[in-house]
């Protein structure tokens, strides 16, 4: 079994129907390259203030920083893509009424180090909820690709269909695929997939950003409203505002007296003009 890979313009239906029986999948070019030029140069400062490390998890040589969505708004703008939200609709509606933003980080690897042990993003719920090889999903994964991921430079490798297997089965080397992808490409697969962090073996680092979506019933890995406060989340995107869990579900979870439930930063049911999202594409900031 392969990772299915699609270009931005394939239909969306084809896609949603790779990452249902495949569990994985790539787009490549998502996000053009000045984007990706403004999202770089406002990561850029706290990566260089951070040295490789991240233990044996990480590999050793890996800089590991959270709370990208807070770090850099053009990257957070990228969360209402589309495309993205479309794919996130096919695995999560099925368990939830709305869903919401799980983590967000920034991953640099450097040369070096060792292979990430393979795992699910999902056990960090267990033993809380059991996992049901081919159940209901209740998060996907995400990664963007801010510089080319190769082979050499140790592109993730996933392991396609083990979200089918049972707990005990471990991946054979042959079993494992590298996302390789270009920049500004994004991979996404189910929660249940197994998949870890690659070797690399050039002299340049390799960047991406990790994050998910996780049904808005469950408790976030990370805290958004700390990552994202109100002061921040006001200037984004309504869609991006709740997809940070800034929108109660179904809509008792999360309800705020006075606050709409469809969008907590604005106050009760009133219409909103939307005055909030509006912003220049050029100059993004907090």
């Amino acid at each position: 079994m392969d990772i299915a890979r699609f270009t931005a313009d394939a239909p969306l239906e084809e896609m949603q129907a790779a990452l249902r029986e495949v569990g994985i999948l790539i787009v490549e070019k998502l996000v053009p390259d000045d984007t990706m030029d403004r999202i770089e140069s406002e990561i850029a400062p706290d990566l260089e203030a951070k040295e490789p490390g991240g233990g044996k998890f990480f590999g050793f040589k890996c800089k590991r920083l959270g709370g990208a969505v807070g770090r850099s708004p053009t990257f957070a703008h990228q969360l209402g893509d589309p495309i993205l939200t479309g794919l996130a609709d096919a695995l999560l509606l099925d368990n939830c009424k709305t869903y919401q933003l799980q983590i967000s980080g920034i991953l640099q690897v450097w040369k070096g180090g060792e292979p990430q042990p393979l795992h699910r993003d999902i056990g960090v719920y267990e033993p809380y909820l059991e996992r049901k090889p081919g159940g209901p999903e209740i998060l996907v994964s995400l990664m963007w690709a801010v510089t080319d991921f190769t082979a050499e430079n140790g592109a993730t490798r996933l392991v396609p269909g083990s979200h089918l297997w049972e707990s005990e089965r471990k991946a054979k080397p042959e079993e494992e695929i590298q996302a390789v992808m270009p920049r500004g490409s994004l991979a996404i697969w189910r929660g249940n997939i197994l998949h870890g962090m690659g070797v690399n073996h050039t002299d340049t680092p390799r960047t991406g950003l990790v994050g998910g979506f996780s049904v808005g019933w469950l408790r976030q890995e990370e805290n958004q409203y700390l990552v994202c406060p109100p002061e921040k989340a006001q200037h984004l995107p309504e869609r991006v505002q709740q997809l940070l869990g800034y929108k109660a579900h179904s809509p008792i979870l999360g309800w705020v007296e006075d606050r709409d439930s469809d969008l907590l930063l604005r106050a009760g049911n009133r219409d909103n003009d939307n005055d909030n999202a509006a912003y220049d594409d050029q100059t993004l900031q907090y």
